[in-house]
């Protein structure tokens, strides 16, 4: 199902184009929400406020009828801090695109939210990011650091771990020693844990490491 609603969730600081920049980029449409997180206390309540209101005032030039509202996060720890992005992140119409910026905004919340998301990327269909060094939005791939490498396929995950370069089924199951129709049931595996992935507009199936993969092998490594 293709999703035509969007819901972005960005902290927001004193610095209103790290909210509105991923906006315009991204688009802006008649239903999409805009929820901006700041902290349930701040010392310089004027200039956020000023800085919500410059936000709402352009959102509302582009798109009038888009919603934009403020949640108020508790900043008293950071367990309480991921509580409440967690909250906010479940809390997201299932039938949107949820896109999360993580672009600036108050660090008592980012670096949270930075975490939440990570734990969340199962529901979030874009990371983005305001550069400080050129001012440019970019999406950012997150790793699912809550993957599962399972046991029975450590073997074919090792072999396509190290190797610098897309490997075939065929050349996985030489290299080690394992039959094809094993192989192939490890990388589906693998493959729906989001460990690997595929490319299969050749004349064969071949596979890489993931992002995420790459991330377990090497921590996998730190740990032995």
């Amino acid at each position: 199902m293709v999703k035509c609603v969007r819901t972005y969730v960005s902290p927001i600081g004193y610095d209103t184009r790290r909210v509105t920049r991923p906006v315009v980029n991204t688009g802006l449409g008649p239903e999409d929400v805009i929820v901006l997180l700041r902290p349930n206390e701040e010392s310089d309540t004027e200039q956020a406020t000023q800085a919500v209101a410059d936000v709402k005032q352009l959102l509302q030039e582009i798109e009038p009828r888009a919603t934009c509202s403020v949640e108020r996060i508790s900043v008293e720890s950071f367990e309480t801090t991921v509580r409440d992005c967690c909250t906010i992140l479940a809390g997201a119409d299932t039938n949107s695109e949820v896109i999360v910026s993580l672009g600036g905004g108050p660090r008592d919340i980012l670096l949270p939210l930075t975490v939440t998301a990570l734990a969340f990327t199962q529901i979030i269909d874009q990371a983005l990011f305001f550069s400080d060094l050129d001012s440019t939005v970019q999406e950012w791939p997150l790793p699912d650091l809550t993957a599962q490498i399972p046991n029975r396929t450590k073997e074919t995950f090792e072999a396509i771990a190290v190797a610098d370069d897309w490997l075939t089924l065929s050349t996985i199951a030489d290299e080690t020693g394992q039959s094809k129709s094993t192989v192939i049931r490890h990388v589906n595996d693998l493959e729906d844990a989001g460990i690997v992935e595929a490319n299969t507009t050749g004349k064969a199936k071949r596979v890489q490491v993931a992002f995420s993969g790459e991330l377990l092998s090497l921590a996998r490594a730190a740990g032995n």
